[in-house]
């Protein structure tokens, strides 16, 4: 490899990191804040087996 394509897999890694790093800091609302908002909340169900019934 050459020093460009090391500084390449650098700053590629650096970002990579950040991304990881600002993913990990998001949290979600909790749900009695939204119930308090009048916001719809996540029923965390498992998706029903099959496919949707035809209209």
């Amino acid at each position: 490899m050459t020093d460009h394509d090391d500084e390449l897999l650098r700053r590629s890694q650096d970002a990579i990191d950040e991304a990881k790093a600002a993913a990990a800091d998001v949290t979600e609302p909790d749900e009695d804040d939204l119930v308090e908002e009048d916001l719809p909340v996540a029923d965390d169900a498992a998706p029903a087996d099959g496919p949707a019934p035809a209209p």
